[in-house]
């Protein structure tokens, strides 16, 4: 270790614009990448921070040494939000939890969820043939927490929504404000939590409460007839540990709220990145309208035509590429390590970033155009193209996302095209989630399968 050598990077005033947030954090990430990478070093208040750029290296992190990192700062926001979840917990807890829910999201288990997923959908383009505009983030904000409500809960949360949707928005609000507080006293804030570790949220109490409002009715609900139910929260609550120990109250609470949190956010900031997409790339809409019409003509889709419709799989592939919801996030080494030649501190930050090296044109030839064709040869490299992690802490809900997301593209783009009212570039916002930087107001176009003609609705 000792003839490794210190990274290059940004040094001094600089150093901090990746403290600014949004579009300026991700801007600062691509330059400090181009310059100084596949390693780039710099301190914050002292605090050492490293970013990689490199697939190899990044698959070293998560993958083949991953046993000698833990979670960084962020974890400690989703912590004080959601407490010891799946998504928040360390090794050998996160093992043990791990192993508890993995078989509620197997892919076998994860296709029963077809139905459920189309049939939200459906139920939302029939309320579409009522509406000349939509907000389409807001739109698949709402279909998503449908479909987490029917699929993983087997609860109609419809009409919570617009609730939960507000509680997310806040949280990630005041996420965004607390990070670079979070980042720099992190050793503090995680010794208070050893010592407290029932403590309630710090950051996010209201919210907190909130959600549990939520989830504490449906875990109440469920206990007679679990048995029967083959959703989320029943395997849940059935699943037993080597040991015959099961997930208690508490458990149960955290895991559902990180489910109703993290289980509708992303797939909707995907999808709403896909709309736009479509109403940008006229060639790749057409495309995509072809192989609807040719898959499924006038029908809504079905888990068994998933092998048919490459395209549309292609394109949402391509969008978690250019626009990966988790854009940031990080590790920490619990002992000194070497990566790429350069000495790594223990406790130091080690930021990843799915949006920097996921437009590395080392890994994707002409890597800021759009190309769903480009997934039809050869794959890049392991964690060149990572948008859900990956290693043992890979997102257990990656599964049912991409089925989600192919599916709600499908049922949607048969019948609808959606148009966009203004022109002009979208701004990107990066706090905790790559969302656009405004609201996108779409008009929503009705289409007929296997005509190039169309109609432009009118409420």
């Amino acid at each position: 270790m000792s003839a490794a050598k210190a990274a290059p990077g940004p040094r001094g005033p600089a150093a901090y614009e990746f403290f600014a947030g949004g579009r300026r954090t991700l801007e600062f990430l691509e330059r400090t990448a181009q310059r100084y990478g596949p390693v780039a070093g710099f301190r914050l208040g002292g605090r050492p921070i490293y970013l990689l750029d490199d697939a190899e290296l990044i698959e070293e992190v998560l993958v083949t040494a991953q046993h000698r990192y833990g979670r960084d700062t962020g974890a400690l926001l989703v912590r004080d939000l959601v407490g010891e979840a799946l998504v928040s917990s360390e090794d050998p807890a996160h093992v043990r939890r791990r192993r508890l829910m993995q078989p509620a999201f197997h892919r076998a288990r994860v296709a029963t969820y077809a139905a459920a997923m189309v049939g939200e959908t459906e139920r939302l383009a029939r309320v579409w043939e009522e509406r000349a505009l939509i907000d389409v983030g807001d739109e698949m904000t709402r279909l998503t927490l449908g479909v987490v409500g029917e699929a993983l809960l087997g609860a109609d949360v419809g009409e919570r929504a617009r609730e939960v949707a507000g509680i997310v928005a806040r949280v990630i609000r005041r996420g965004a404000l607390a990070g670079p507080a979070v980042a720099l006293a992190a050793p503090l804030l995680e010794s208070l939590r050893r010592r407290f570790p029932e403590r309630a949220s710090l950051l996010f109490p209201r919210e907190r409460e909130a959600l549990e409002r939520i989830v504490a009715p449906l875990i109440e609900a469920r206990r007679g007839d679990h048995a029967q139910r083959s959703d989320l929260l029943s395997s849940l609550m059935q699943a037993r540990d080597a040991d015959g120990s099961a997930l208690d109250d508490a458990d149960l609470r955290n895991e559902l709220v990180t489910l109703i949190l993290a289980g509708h956010e992303t797939t909707a900031t995907a999808l709403t990145w896909t709309w736009y997409v479509l109403a940008t790339h006229p060639v790749v809409e057409a495309r995509l309208h072809a192989e609807l019409d040719a898959v499924l003509g006038d029908r809504a889709p079905s888990l068994e035509d998933l092998p048919q419709l490459r395209y549309a799989s292609n394109l949402f592939d391509e969008v978690l590429r250019l626009y990966p919801p988790a854009p940031v996030f990080g590790r920490r080494p619990l002992e000194d390590v070497e990566l790429g030649g350069y000495r790594i501190e223990r406790m130091a930050s080690v930021v990843l970033s799915p949006y920097v090296t996921q437009r590395n044109p080392r890994y994707f030839a002409d890597p800021l155009a759009f190309k769903p064709e480009r997934w039809e040869g050869e794959a890049p490299p392991k964690c060149a193209f990572f948008p859900f992690g990956a290693g043992s802490k890979t997102c257990i809900g990656e599964p049912f996302a991409r089925l989600e997301g192919v599916l709600v593209l499908a049922t949607l783009a048969r019948r609808y095209r959606l148009r966009l009212l203004v022109d002009r570039p979208l701004p990107l916002s990066s706090q905790g989630l790559l969302r656009p930087g405004r609201p996108i107001v779409m008009r929503t176009e009705r289409r007929r399968a296997g005509s190039l003609n169309s109609f432009v609705h009118s409420a």
